[in-house]
């Protein structure tokens, strides 16, 4: 499994770039999976009143029944967000689940943004 780690802004470069991956992967039946880990966490949520350059996500769940969004109750609790504030469904891991997702899991991980922080 391929693991994409989404960890900026949604307007950062690096978010439209990693949509565009994950869309392309899921395409071609990549066995694959997002994981949104702090300033990522904004990327699930849908923009009021501004353009939304992440708005193709939504296409995951409804047209290719993607479901492997990831994300950590840190990442939400630090940005004042439940998972009602989500575009999509979200699955929540625990620090342990995050390390057997990214180490044992995935054959491959890419980062789109900062390399994570390690998880103790």
């Amino acid at each position: 499994m391929i693991t994409l780690i989404f960890n900026e802004r949604p307007h950062h470069p690096s978010a439209r770039h990693g949509l565009d991956m994950l869309l392309m992967l899921v395409t071609l039946e990549q066995p694959s999976s997002a994981l949104f880990v702090g300033e990522g966490i904004w990327q699930l949520v849908e923009p009021v009143n501004q353009p939304d350059p992440l708005k193709k996500i939504g296409l995951l769940p409804n047209l290719f029944e993607f479901e492997r969004f990831y994300t950590t109750q840190d990442s939400l609790t630090n940005a004042g967000l439940s998972e009602n504030h989500l575009r999509v469904p979200v699955t929540i891991l625990s620090a342990s689940e995050v390390d057997a997702l990214l180490h044992r899991d995935s054959k491959h991980r890419i980062s789109f943004g900062r390399e994570p922080q390690q998880h103790n």
